[in-house]
């Protein structure tokens, strides 16, 4: 049976990553649209408003990246150190290293017998990643290219995000901009709520109704802040 590359990627793509996916898309959606509807607020120029809102999604994006960037690396670095320190004390102390492992299991219900006899095993197949598994819970090393990946993909998921807010400010009229920014973002942000409610298994109009309320209680503050500053 042939699976469509969109399908196949759904299935292995962790629940956790796809929820960092879709946080990146709202706070597209919810900063591009808080910020037009601010601009709506204040009712600045049409011309003005086209490139601030531009500005702020290309900024956004940019900023989301970097920081993505920024924390994968940290991450990376602190992994790097946790193998360093921990192939150390394997070369150094093997005997306690696994009694660590053993009263690890033993503290899970394990018997004392059977908890050395994996513990054992488990060393003598992989020490290294078992101790980082199973004391650290690092399953898996980030590469440099996790890092440039995770910065890259969040930043692409703000745009996403970002996008239709900034089609709504160039293509609707300025008496009509409010009301389908709103409509627009309130739209996008129950789209992406039933998403993550499918692929997390929590409830679906909870999810909806915690996201939207966030949601237009940002873009409703944006409004009346922009109202009251100019």
């Amino acid at each position: 049976m042939i699976v469509h590359p969109m399908v196949s990627w759904w299935r292995r793509t962790e629940p956790a990553a796809i929820r960092e996916r879709i946080t990146d898309i709202n706070d597209g959606i919810i900063a591009v649209a808080g910020m037009g509807l601010g601009l709506a607020g204040a009712e600045v120029a049409a011309a003005t408003s086209y490139a601030v809102i531009a500005i702020s999604a290309t900024a956004g994006a940019l900023s989301v990246a970097g920081t993505k960037l920024g924390e994968s690396f940290a991450d990376r670095e602190a992994q790097q150190a946790t193998v360093a320190e921990e192939r150390r004390l394997l070369a150094l102390t093997p005997d306690e290293e696994r009694a660590e492992l053993v009263a690890w299991f033993e503290a899970k219900g394990v018997s004392t017998d059977t908890a050395r006899q994996v513990a054992k095993e488990l060393s003598a197949t992989d020490a290294l990643s078992t101790q980082l598994e199973i004391e650290y819970g690092i399953r898996d090393l980030t590469t440099r290219r996790d890092a440039w990946s995770d910065g890259l993909w969040s930043g692409l998921a703000f745009l996403l995000g970002a996008l239709l807010p900034v089609l709504v400010a160039i293509v609707t009229p300025l008496p009509w901009r409010t009301e389908w920014t709103v409509a627009v973002a309130s739209a996008s942000l129950v789209a992406t709520s039933v998403v993550l409610a499918r692929r997390g298994k929590s409830r679906i109009w909870l999810t909806i109704l915690r996201s939207v309320a966030v949601g237009l209680g940002t873009l409703a503050a944006s409004y009346l802040l922009g109202d009251w500053l100019i």
